[in-house]
């Protein structure tokens, strides 16, 4: 199945907090996935906007066990 804009991971930095959508400026946080890394025990975090549902990944790793 092709890749859709918004489901490409984009890659962001932050600085001192992230609460707003770089891309269409929601105000109220976001939801949370997990994407197994190339690493067999750590999943990437994965920043979902809940109104326009763009994908965001700010190198936080996380060890869900097996």
């Amino acid at each position: 199945m092709p890749s859709r804009a918004k489901d490409a991971i984009q890659q962001i930095s932050l600085d001192h907090e992230l609460h707003t959508c770089p891309d269409c400026g929601y105000t109220d946080g976001f939801h949370v996935s997990f994407k197994k890394s190339k690493s067999s025990k750590n999943w990437n975090v994965i920043l979902i906007c809940p109104q326009c549902h763009k994908k965001y990944q700010i190198d936080w790793n996380v060890n869900l066990g097996k």
